[in-house]
């Protein structure tokens, strides 16, 4: 009996340290998985060809914007720290709201360093604007 216990807490220690459930995480791995290609692994954007989205003026300038701009993606000219970029981004309508969430949050708090994270009521409220 002793042992089955210690087993089961070895095991549940495990699951918990593998299970991470802070948006920044989840944010990154989200960041990895559908923006990386485009934007670099550090967000520093691919010259002239595609913005910047870590120390981004557009990013922290429109923070009432990224959770429409990420859903449904983004075409014609922007200004991004001064340089233009023209083009289109794909939007990405798989995305549920709390993954948004955690994207922007990885977005703002880690790439442009905002002290203010983003809120699952801002993306509600931002998409349904946007719908």
């Amino acid at each position: 009996m002793r042992f089955n216990t210690r087993a089961a807490f070895v095991f549940t220690l495990m699951v918990l340290i593998g299970c991470d459930y802070k948006p920044r995480n989840q944010g990154m791995v989200l960041y990895e998985k559908e923006c990386q290609s485009c934007h670099m692994e550090n967000g520093q954007g691919l010259g002239k060809l595609i913005p910047p989205v870590a120390n981004s003026d557009y990013v922290v300038n429109h923070r009432e914007d990224l959770a429409c701009l990420i859903r449904n993606g983004i075409e014609g000219e922007i200004i991004v720290n001064g340089q233009n970029y023209s083009g289109a981004m794909d939007g990405n309508s798989q995305l549920t709201e709390i993954e948004i969430n955690n994207l922007v949050h990885y977005i703002l708090v880690d790439l442009n360093q905002q002290k203010d994270p983003y809120q699952i009521s801002e993306v509600r409220a931002q998409l349904e604007r946007c719908k």
